[in-house]
């Protein structure tokens, strides 16, 4: 199995019979920690890059 595929089997419902949207708890961890780390790995390549070209990205270029 895949990565994609991985992450496709997270967002199935843990019941299709069952009412509503019912997600596993990795579901849950992974909707929260993925976009955070996804952040800080930015924010991380952007200060790199601040560093490296001597500008400050987040003052206007000033």
């Amino acid at each position: 199995m895949g990565f994609l595929n991985w992450l496709q089997e997270l967002g199935r419902d843990a019941n299709p019979a069952a009412d509503g949207f019912q997600a596993s708890m990795l579901y849950l961890i992974v909707s929260v920690a993925l976009p955070v780390a996804i952040g800080i790995f930015v924010g991380f390549g952007l200060r790199l890059i601040e560093r490296a070209f001597g500008i400050e990205l987040g003052r206007g270029g000033h």
